[in-house]
């Protein structure tokens, strides 16, 4: 499958870069291209022993071809973490234990070291009913385990080391970079927005500041060392003791419900954040990319308002040749747009402290566009969204 796949993907590929022989409206992506011939194609670089058909409990792999473990479910994150105990989680325990539900991964070499690097995680959702012995639903938890449910969301920062002997990467002893970031730990905003009325809630009535992020979907690694993270599917954390009104419709366009009714996890129980009519703006605190320099084991996590607030799927960077910073993004919601951010100010090589913080400020300000595309036309670009200073 993987070498059908790969070699089909080289092939379309091919066909829409190689637009000589394909027509307009093929070129412009409207129609297929017309086919490569296949014999094209280094057919020696994608050659592998297939795996067999098999119920193995295991990951099984071509020969050739091997993996390992590098870190699991409740391993140890921060110094102190207890054993990992599946009939006796805490939240206090999962907060220092690597999270559930990985998704994206980043690796960050250590510079001048091959042998050394952070690996940071997005641990996006969790699954109670695997997760809990016994438990038929994520809301017929336990109140403890609804507060271990939210210490397992979040990310990580670990470091790891890899055995020269055989190769493999492991969780390395030495934890000074290590972090754990759950639902609890304060992130700044940033940004445009930061400070907005819509941020402002009781327990934070400036708007500059948010405990923990949620849903994690994908991300992406910075030229100047730091990793981004998508806030997705957030509306679902949160349930509502009454009806909450919405005249413009802002909680219906994220799938946030206004009725009164629990939420799937029921977290409001044991967190009234999560109540929508207690705190009407917490929502809002949610749905941006998150930005966490891994090397700076003392800075606080960003949620970069300057990038919009949707259900982000990640951000990719990318330096224009003017220098520039070029952050792409898709909403991972239905019949929903992508996105680019083109920043203000110019990167700044080196590794200086003064190159870093520079550096740290281009997803604040710039101009953020937005595509749309109906399905049947080549689309319309607007590029209005200025960010101001």
């Amino acid at each position: 499958l993987l070498r059908a796949g790969a070699l089909t993907g080289l092939v379309v590929g091919s066909g829409v870069l190689g637009t000589g022989g394909a027509s307009p409206a093929a070129a412009a992506g409207r129609m297929p291209a017309a086919p490569v011939e296949p014999a094209a194609v280094n057919r020696k670089q994608l050659r592998f022993t297939p795996v067999e058909p098999n119920t193995l409990d295991d990951v099984i792999v071509p020969n050739g071809y091997d993996y390992r473990v590098v870190a699991r479910w409740g391993d140890p994150v921060l110094p102190g973490a207890p054993a990992f105990d599946v009939h006796g989680q805490t939240a206090a325990a999962q907060a220092t234990q690597f999270g559930y539900n990985c998704d994206y991964v980043g690796v960050l070499p250590f510079p001048g070291d091959a042998d050394r690097a952070l690996m940071v995680v997005n641990h996006e959702y969790t699954d109670e009913q695997l997760m809990f012995p016994g438990v038929a639903s994520p809301g017929a938890t336990t109140d403890e385990q609804k507060r271990t449910a939210m210490a397992a969301h979040g990310l990580p920062v670990v470091k790891i080391r890899r055995v020269r002997r055989t190769g493999a990467w492991r969780l390395a002893k030495n934890r000074r970079y290590n972090r754990r970031f759950t639902t609890d730990t304060p992130f700044r905003l940033t940004g445009p927005a930061a400070g907005s009325a819509l941020l402002r809630t009781a327990a934070n009535p400036s708007g500059t500041r948010v405990l923990g992020t949620l849903n994690n979907c994908a991300g992406g690694m910075t030229p100047w060392g730091t990793t981004l993270h998508g806030e997705e599917n957030f509306n679902q954390y949160f349930g509502s003791s009454a009806v909450v009104p919405d005249p413009d419709g802002t909680y219906k366009r994220y799938g946030i419900a206004t009725a009164a009714k629990p939420s799937e996890r029921q977290w409001e129980k044991v967190d009234t954040r999560f109540d929508l009519a207690k705190e009407p703006n917490e929502p809002h605190r949610f749905g941006w990319i998150v930005e966490v320099d891994p090397f700076d084991p003392d800075s606080m996590p960003r949620k970069l308002t300057a990038l919009g607030r949707m259900k982000h799927e990640g951000a990719t960077i990318a330096l224009a040749e003017d220098g520039r910073a070029v952050a792409y993004m898709g909403d991972d919601e239905r019949f929903e747009y992508i996105y680019k951010f083109v920043s203000k100010r110019k990167f700044r090589p080196g590794d200086s402290k003064a190159a870093k913080r520079h550096n740290l400020t281009l997803l604040d300000e710039g101009d953020l566009y937005v595509a749309q595309f109906t399905g049947d036309t080549p689309g319309e670009i607007d590029g209005s969204g200025t960010v101001p200073s």
